[in-house]
């Protein structure tokens, strides 16, 4: 399974996920012109409903009324890419042009936000305090992920344990949230409960690290972003920091790595260490052994449907490196 398409026919709910994210975004026409069919044009994966709904099949078989929770979701993760977009003052995602770009910072702030009340709207009226208090607590992660990420900008001393720890506040704890959450929706045993957080968690890793290697040769339409926009933020990625312990030109790479605009020699040299030291293949080599973490998790699940469900997404995940 590698596309988007396959993606939605394991979760044919996906469908009324995006008639629900339609419907709120053309509720308030009048205000959003012409970002309505903006952000309709740039639909994402839409990986994090499909996820939660996923693991809400474990003990239900109609899971129609747990569709505007997986809207909720999917509504917080199109805040924090927003948001993102206005930190990275980034022209494009997904070839089109960001809300920042085209409609300036305030508005596209102001509608992250937005969102992000709309999606807690959502979750209150559902009336499960846990889900609440989790998708809360995800928030807050993010946003101290975000502001590590900040700090650490340029910072070519991060060692793969910082990295790690910041791809788990950025995005594994969102991804391992929204399977917990799923699970919630209708059980409570402590143990599957820990099954399916620990599978997201793992799952998300692998996502974040694939998605950092993508960086380097992926297509825009696969990553959401410009190629090479990591490096020319001063982020350091998994890839780099292997590339760093490594090769016999490390002080070169300090130096480009440490400038806030990078010529194309420059980028050229990156590459090429990345490739000599192998930095790809020991990131996608990571980001398998989380994939198969997470697979082992899911031997505690007692819906076998579920269960293939899952692994199909794993398998997703992983195809996206290919």
């Amino acid at each position: 399974m590698k596309t988007q398409q396959d993606l939605w026919e394991i979760v044919p709910e996906l469908a009324e996920v995006e008639k629900n994210m339609e419907e709120i975004l053309f509720s308030h026409a009048d205000l959003l012109p012409p970002m309505d069919s903006f952000l309709l044009e740039k639909k994402g994966k839409r990986l994090r409903p499909a996820l939660f709904l996923a693991s809400a099949r474990v003990h239900r078989s109609n899971l129609q009324n747990l569709i505007p929770l997986a809207v909720s979701l999917e509504l917080i993760h199109t805040a924090t890419l927003i948001h993102d977009d206005v930190v990275d003052n980034a022209p494009m995602r997904r070839n089109m042009p960001t809300i920042n770009s085209s409609q300036g910072d305030k508005t596209a702030i102001l509608l992250g936000d937005y969102f992000l009340a709309r999606a807690f709207t959502i979750l209150t009226a559902f009336g499960r305090l846990q889900i609440v208090d989790l998708m809360a607590n995800v928030i807050e992660e993010m946003s101290m992920g975000e502001l590590q990420q900040q700090k650490d900008a340029f910072n070519t001393n991060l060692t793969e344990n910082d990295y790690l720890e910041k791809i788990k506040q950025k995005t594994a704890l969102f991804i391992a949230s929204c399977c917990l959450a799923g699970y919630l929706t209708s059980g409570t045993t402590a143990e599957i409960e820990s099954a399916f957080y620990n599978y997201g968690l793992n799952l998300g890793m692998a996502f974040q690290i694939i998605d950092d290697v993508l960086d380097f040769y992926g297509k825009d339409k696969n990553t959401g972003k410009e190629k090479f926009s990591d490096i020319k933020n001063g982020i350091i990625t998994l890839p780099v920091i292997h590339t760093l312990q490594l090769s016999p030109r490390k002080e070169e790479l300090y130096r480009c790595l440490n400038r806030e605009k990078l010529n194309e020699a420059e980028i050229l040299l990156i590459l090429n260490e990345i490739k000599s030291q192998q930095g790809l293949q020991y990131s996608i080599k990571t980001a398998k052994n989380y994939i198969a973490r997470a697979l082992s998790c899911l031997k505690k699940i007692p819906s076998e449907e579920a269960v293939e469900n899952l692994k199909a997404m794993a398998r997703f995940v992983l195809a996206r490196a290919y």
